[in-house]
């Protein structure tokens, strides 16, 4: 399979990549990822 193939098949402009009702999700996940993260880096370090 040939890079572009794949890469136009993966970024198809159809769907957005977030919808309106998955933003307080999104915010959330980068918020715990972020902090779970942080407090890794700090137990380590």
């Amino acid at each position: 399979m040939s890079w572009k193939r794949l890469r136009r098949r993966s970024m198809t402009p159809s769907r957005p990549a977030l919808y309106p009702d998955q933003i307080g999700l999104f915010i959330f996940s980068v918020a715990a990822i972020g902090g779970g993260i942080y407090a890794a880096l700090r137990v380590l370090l």
